[in-house]
């Protein structure tokens, strides 16, 4: 079994966001809570995808899970498409969208091997997902080329310098030896996701890294945002004080080059 069938195989049994409750999967009660949940754990993703701006707008959203944010593009008006390699989840946001009356496209692909042609979006959005995926530096290159000139990304991928990893890294790697065993990687990736089985593949930047990650992007900019992962063992006002360096997610945005402008 490759890497990326294991990556695979792991978020068909652990669909994103399924944690959240134990109502039955696919039905409008199940969708209804998985979104309240998510927006009330996650309070900041709505001021970052600023959803009613892409009205009208062609959306794809790199790693869509069951659908829960690429619903709201789609309320707001977007033209929306997702893909994941999850056929669990992909099957869940096709329920999604029909029980909710939406129009929109979902469909199976994999994040570094984009079916699409060139110039085909005008945003890109993916959230916690490239990280996932052996080849980040690939799927990054995808999505530039699918982008129209003067087309946005919305990206969260997660930090390295987190109270999040400090807490895997004392934890696993320390305590438990993982550290000696398996690497800093290893550690890390190996206990990035809530559940009790091993996740196969997890990734984590620093913003040095992450700028040149995108660093064919115009008006790139990253913001750590501090999260529940980051835990609530360290003070809240030691983690508000080193919010703007420490924290769990790396909200990146930034601008493909307009035409006529060296690439």
């Amino acid at each position: 079994m490759t890497q990326k069938d294991e990556i695979k195989k792991f978020w068909d049994s652990h669909p994103s966001g399924a944690q959240a409750t134990q109502l039955a999967p696919g039905t409008l009660e199940f969708f209804e809570e998985v979104e309240r949940y998510r927006y009330e754990a996650e309070p900041f993703i709505h001021p970052f995808a600023q959803f009613p701006q892409w009205r009208g707008k062609r959306v794809l959203e790199v790693g869509c899970g069951m659908g829960t944010d690429l619903l709201q593009f789609a309320r707001a008006g977007a033209e929306i498409v997702g893909i994941d390699r999850s056929t669990t989840a992909l099957d869940l946001a096709r329920k999604r969208l029909e029980l909710y009356k939406v129009k929109g496209e979902v469909r199976e692909a994999d994040a570094e091997v984009l079916p699409f042609p060139d110039a085909s979006f005008d945003l890109v959005y993916s959230w916690g997902v490239i990280h996932h995926t052996p080849n980040t530096e690939k799927a990054v290159e995808e999505i530039y080329r699918v982008l129209k000139p003067g087309g946005n990304i919305l990206i969260m991928i997660y930090h390295k310098y987190s109270w999040a990893v400090l807490r895997i890294l004392m934890k696993y790697g320390i305590l438990k030896g993982e550290l000696f065993t398996r690497g800093f990687r290893g550690t890390i990736s190996s206990h990035t996701e809530t559940t009790d089985e091993k996740n196969p593949l997890t990734k984590v930047y620093s913003r040095k890294e992450a700028r040149e990650l995108f660093s064919r992007f115009d008006r790139l900019s990253l913001t750590v945002c501090v999260t529940a992962s980051d835990g609530t063992m360290i003070p809240s006002i030691v983690r508000n004080f080193f919010s703007p360096w420490i924290g769990w997610y790396l909200l990146i945005r930034g601008e493909k080059p307009s035409k006529g402008k060296k690439d």
